[in-house]
């Protein structure tokens, strides 16, 4: 395995001694592209003093890449993560439930256990995608303490436009959809409809049930935009998702069925004034829900085996102002309130969360080459404590081609529904889970009916349950040596406190645990990252990143170092003293991981091809000794090469794509550890676009 690492590592950064004949346009594009998210003002890709990096249409279509998680597995330091409810991303070593995920600048919700699932998100009549690593809580509070990805919906050209696409393949996976548009002087009008479907698979057979259920899910998207005067514009947008998926599994052999249904509606409304040539102010109205639905029956007599439902909303109204003081200062500053609420079946009553919060950001260049970004942003909240999230950043022009950036912010996750009002029992293990608000009066009713056999933790002696925070430092640099070569690295350093984590507070008389949720660990994350590009000959591009990572529990590490913590030796199953050395740090953190590519594009023939790898270092996986860390070999899954493909051909004036591509060629499974790798996948796809638009294919 450190062969094929070594030889990643060789093809993402060799060519950097063959220099180009000549420039680049998607190389020039790049230099010149403007990045939104991280400073919420419109920002020169070079200047930006925080790591950030974007995916543009044009690689997506290229690729051939259908559904955010696929396109995000490819980038340089992100990991896209499975559970029994989707797949998320992991940044700079946080779980998925850290980062924030955003459509056009506002969040999405729907994360019933702290994931939200990317495979709801189409990248159809995507402009960009747009990613920040590292806090960014000054500026978008909780969930960003990881970093932001926002998906930027594209604009149509002028005129009348559309396209229809489709892809299909492997497990009847099949992704239609239709795109149009309209726009002039005044109106801007855009619509998408997208079916996804797919027959599901299964990694192990012979459980009965399937890994991922049939199911079938439909988008809707409409965006409006109207210039009311010169000064003054109106923007609305309306998206809803569905998906339905037939369950059908075994339990204890008896088969169980029904339809499970997932439904997110966005709507938003936003106005933009132009008050003079220094100063724009924004207001924008939001309201998103979030439902699930899910009937089991029990096929044999028809009875209810289990039913269950899940309802979220969040509802937000924000103003912003951005004024450009002098030509070399610029403040950006807003406010708003936020009420969220949550209705479902593990929960004993509706709960509700109130918010409000006002930032400020100065953007400042002193000197020519030197750009200071400092701000924050205060938090009040109607259930946790409020919270302040400063952050300074800073970047330097070396020359026009090299450009130094460091940065330093507080980030924080405030504690969620599940956290504080979650009360479930699994009715066949026998187990309990109660949220911090909810544990003291459950457990006094299991031990008013019998059921506790000791309390471990009163949870009347506990402090209240306070929001994560951490302190983050970045540092790197942007280099461009000559046209066709772009050279990223970032280097970081996160430290997490009161982190939450769930622990026994009593055993039942049946043997089983009930849980609750504390503030017990401090943790931190550390590592770099470089990327790596380079473009010659005109058609070919050479890339390729690589992440280093180390992710500890500090407490674990004092134990170790007091002798405290021991495990079962695999070989002679004695009990053996834990040294720091075999300590593998946080579970699902892989210290390596790397990707590379290898592409070729001819506008003239309409040619583009590309192959990537990408490559994943071993990970902890699960506690086989009960020590509560990894430890053993057998506790990690191996490394491993995913290989993806894509070749396509444009026809009739490039109004016409005939694409093919295959993921995971080498059909590389590991059912007991990764859900979402059902092996080889292979895929056909075609789109045909209307009145010269580029299109989005697949």
């Amino acid at each position: 395995m450190k062969n094929i690492f070594v030889s990643l590592l060789f093809i993402s950064t060799g060519a950097i001694a063959q220099k180009a004949d000549t420039a680049h346009t998607d190389t020039s594009k790049k230099l010149k592209e403007v990045i939104v998210t991280a400073t919420r003002t419109s920002k020169n890709f070079m200047q930006v003093p925080m790591p950030v990096s974007t995916i543009s249409s044009k690689e997506i279509k290229n690729r051939g890449l259908v559904r955010l998680n696929e396109i995000l597995a490819e980038q340089t330091g992100l990991t896209v993560l499975p559970d029994a409810h989707g797949q998320g991303i992991q940044i700079q070593g946080f779980s998925p439930d850290y980062t924030m995920i955003m459509l056009d600048g506002l969040p999405l919700i729907g994360r019933t256990t702290g994931i939200l699932d990317l495979t709801r998100i189409t990248t159809i009549n995507i402009e960009k995608i747009e990613i920040v690593k590292g806090p960014v809580s000054s500026l978008y509070g909780s969930e960003a303490m990881a970093g932001v990805i926002n998906i930027i919906s594209a604009a149509p050209p002028f005129g009348a436009s559309g396209s229809i696409s489709a892809r299909y393949g492997t497990n009847k996976n099949a992704d239609v959809s239709l795109n149009g548009g309209y726009a002039n002087q005044r109106l801007s009008l855009s619509g998408f409809i997208n079916r996804y479907s797919s027959s599901g698979y299964s990694l192990q057979p012979q459980s009965g049930g399937a890994t991922v259920f049939p199911f079938y899910s439909y988008t809707f998207n409409g965006r409006l935009g109207y210039k009311i005067s010169d000064a003054t514009r109106l923007n609305l947008q309306v998206r809803d998702y569905t998906s339905t998926a037939d369950n059908d599994f075994l339990v204890e052999g008896d088969r169980v069925t029904g339809d499970g249904t997932e439904k997110n509606l966005n709507i938003s409304g936003g106005l933009t004034h132009k008050f003079s040539g220094k100063f724009i102010g924004d207001v924008r109205l939001y309201h998103t829900s979030y439902k699930t639905q899910s009937l089991l029956l029990n096929t044999i007599d028809n009875s209810v085996y289990d039913e269950t439902f899940f309802n979220q909303n969040f509802n937000r109204a924000e103003l912003q102002g951005d004024y450009k003081i002098l030509s070399n200062l610029r403040f950006t500053g807003g406010g708003g309130a936020q009420n969220e609420s949550v209705l479902a079946t593990r929960y004993n009553e509706k709960k509700a969360f109130n918010s409000g919060y006002i930032y400020d950001q100065a953007d400042w260049s002193p000197l020519e080459k030197l750009n200071i970004i400092a701000g924050g942003r205060y938090d009040t909240h109607s259930v946790y404590k409020s919270q302040f999230s400063p952050k300074l950043a800073a970047s330097y022009r070396l020359s026009d081609n090299f450009t130094l950036l460091a940065s330093a912010g507080k980030g924080y996750k405030a504690p969620d529904f599940r956290q504080l009002y979650l009360n479930f029992t699994n009715a066949i293990v026998g187990y309990s889970v109660f949220g911090y608000e909810e544990a003291a009066t459950e457990l006094k009713k299991l031990q008013d009916a019998g059921q506790i056999q000791s309390v471990l933790i009163d949870p009347s002696t506990l402090q209240r349950l306070n929001a994560e925070s951490s302190t983050a430092y970045n540092f790197g640099y942007r280099y461009r040596p000559w046209m066709g070569l772009m050279w990223t690295v970032n280097a970081f350093r996160n430290n997490i406190r009161d982190l939450i984590d769930s622990e026994p507070i009593a055993i039942k008389t049946n043997g089983q645990s009930v849980f609750s949720y504390f503030n017990i660990h401090d943790v931190y994350t550390q590592g770099a990252e470089t990327d790596v590009s380079y473009t010659f000959l005109n058609h070919w591009t050479v890339a390729g990143g690589l992440q280093y990572l180390e992710a500890y529990d500090r407490s674990v590490l004092d134990n170790i170092k007091a002798g405290e913590v021991f495990g079962i030796d695999k070989a002679t199953r004695e009990t053996v003293r834990i040294k720091k050395s075999m300590y593998g740090g946080l579970l699902n953190r892989s210290k390596y991981m790397a990707n590379t590519r290898v592409a070729y594009t001819d506008d003239k023939t309409g040619i583009t091809a590309s192959v990537r790898a990408i490559y994943r270092g071993r990970y902890g996986f699960s506690d086989v000794d009960g020590n509560g860390i990894v430890n053993r070999d057998d506790e990690y899954v191996k490394g491993y090469v995913l290989l993806n493909a894509s070749v396509s051909k444009l026809l009739f004036h490039n109004q016409f794509r005939m694409q093919l591509t295959a993921e995971n060629i080498g059909n590389y499974k590991n059912p007991a550890a990764i859900s979402n790798l059902p092996g080889r996948l292979l895929y056909a796809g075609i789109t045909y676009s209307f009145n010269q638009q580029q299109s989005h294919t697949y």
